[in-house]
């Protein structure tokens, strides 16, 4: 079985010499087996940070965490849920790192990696199909996403 961790990550901000730039997000990043999710979609080109970044609102942090438990419905056609969006604003409009999420008695799997928006069929796999599917043990998976919000909660919001 793999095992799920989380830990809290930066990613740093910039301003072009255009005046535009990139906004400064921290995030809670998803660590299989160890590996960082975020670190291999950066390498892949994309620019995504969890769905469980400070600087969203702390209700979308809660009902993401709950979408990952399957006790919120998907956000995305064919009970495909979201785990890394637009480092700039969340929008699943811009594009995302989605799955499938299965869950037995003892099991969560996370399957069929792959990258979509809200507005297209398609789903392109880009580097990601060859990640997963991924078993994690139930409670050792439940234990790491109830502990997301503890890890994001910042000061202004104890």
């Amino acid at each position: 079985m793999s095992v799920l961790a989380l830990r809290m990550k930066r990613r740093s901000g910039i301003t072009f010499s255009s005046g535009s730039g990139k906004s400064e997000r921290n995030y809670v990043d998803f660590l299989i087996d160890g590996k960082s999710l975020s670190d291999h979609s950066a390498s892949l080109g994309y620019d995504l940070v969890s769905v469980l970044a400070r600087e969203w609102i702390p209700e979308e942090r809660e009902r993401s965490v709950r979408r990952l438990l399957l006790a919120e419905p998907a956000d995305f056609p064919n009970n495909r849920r979201s785990l890394l969006v637009c480092s700039e604003c969340g929008d699943l409009g811009c594009g995302a790192l989605s799955i499938s999420i299965g869950i037995t008695e003892g099991e969560v799997t996370w399957a069929d990696f792959g990258y979509q928006n809200n507005y297209d069929e398609k789903i392109w796999a880009k580097g990601l199909g060859e990640l997963g599917p991924f078993r994690f043990d139930r409670s050792q998976y439940e234990n790491a996403l109830a502990g997301a919000m503890t890890i994001l909660r910042g000061p202004d919001e104890s």
